[in-house]
């Protein structure tokens, strides 16, 4: 769980007196969530209309950034990336600071600035952060002023920001900052994903490898109208876990594109490593999947396998079975099927948690 300095949970208790906008009532802010969430889905033409509201500002804060605020930690877990103080990092369309403030919750050493378009959420960001990390200086710029680098690697983070820019601004960033990483936490959905194959491509035809979640480097084998996309689980603070709940949403199972680039001259990869793409309904004898693994030439490739229960305790095939897309495992060949399925073993590990 990402802990703020405090050692508890970011709530609304926190962040309320910091706000440009005072809610009245429990009633008006959830009011306020409902249209975000039309904006976000069913009203995406009207989408950088929220960032010109204070009071929508607020709301976002109060919902999408708290329940936001938990995927970093996570993410990192889940991309092997556990100290981020020794990058220079880069809060691309940092909106209200959302994982910014994440950043500093972990250490409040990290060298950090944001980069935000809107006004209000610049406000937003600053005065969160002089009220929850009165001792930290945190640069929030508008974009367009050059950042010098210093002597720890640049590393850019896109956080629910990549999915509101078009392809050519989210190129131009990353070529304007001379960022040596790139991370993308985006939401796991299938239109942010057809902006994403495309990035890909785009980031390895400059020299940028990708060390997550892919198992190679050659083209994605995903073709539309399917998508790739992982799931992290997080936890949230009993006064935010009360708003998901008048707002009728559950933010504790998300799905995201988590990406991972960087300009590393090499990068070996565990052949025995496949990446699930997409779980499918439990045999009685084996848990089917489908899985991204790099075949013939490290080619990567889609297959369906069924990864068998023999050998397996029952707690052992209750955690197989709880695996979700984007969870690596290592697993072991048996059989090729006569229909071109493949069936494994579950190679050494035992348990959700020690996915890679």
């Amino acid at each position: 769980m990402v802990k703020t300095s405090t050692g508890s949970l970011m709530n609304l208790t926190k962040i309320r007196p910091f706000l440009l906008y005072k809610f009245k009532s429990e009633t008006e802010l959830v009011q306020e969530i409902e249209k975000l969430s039309q904006r976000f889905t069913t009203e995406r033409a009207k989408l950088d209309q929220y960032t010109q509201s204070e009071k929508l500002v607020s709301a976002y804060t109060c919902f999408y950034a708290l329940t936001n605020f938990m995927k970093l930690k996570v993410c990192l877990d889940k991309i092997g990336l556990s100290d981020l103080t020794k990058f220079e990092l880069i809060d691309i369309g940092a909106g209200p600071g959302t994982f910014t403030l994440a950043a500093l919750s972990l250490n409040r050493e990290q060298q950090i600035a944001m980069v935000e378009t809107s006004d209000l959420m610049r406000d937003q960001a600053r005065k969160l952060i002089a009220g929850l990390f009165p001792e930290v200086t945190v640069p929030v710029l508008e974009g367009s002023k050059k950042i010098p680098k210093n002597e720890l690697p640049r590393l850019g983070l896109f956080g629910h920001s990549a999915n509101e820019m078009e392809l050519d601004e989210i190129k131009k960033y990353i070529e304007f900052l001379e960022l040596d990483y790139v991370l993308f936490i985006e939401p796991g959905t299938r239109n942010f994903f057809e902006k994403m194959n495309p990035l890909r491509d785009w980031l390895l035809a400059r020299n940028y490898k990708v060390n997550f979640p892919c198992p190679t480097q050659t083209q994605c084998p995903v073709e539309a109208p399917d998508w790739c996309h992982q799931y992290v689980k997080v936890t949230h603070d009993p006064e935010v876990e009360r708003l998901c709940q008048m707002a009728k949403k559950d933010r504790r199972l998300l799905p995201v594109t988590l990406h991972f680039y960087s300009q590393e001259k090499s990068i070996d990869f565990d052949t025995s490593n496949y990446v699930i793409q997409r779980m499918l309904a439990p045999l009685k004898y084996a848990q089917p999947m489908v899985v991204c693994a790099a075949g013939n030439e490290r080619k990567a490739s889609l297959r369906k396998v069924e990864v068998v229960y023999k050998g397996l305790s029952k707690s052992e095939q209750k955690n197989l079975q709880k695996l979700l897309a984007g969870d690596t495992i290592k697993l072991e060949p048996i059989k090729f099927m006569a229909n071109g399925d493949l069936r494994v073993k579950w190679k050494f590990k035992t348990s959700p948690e020690d996915v890679f």
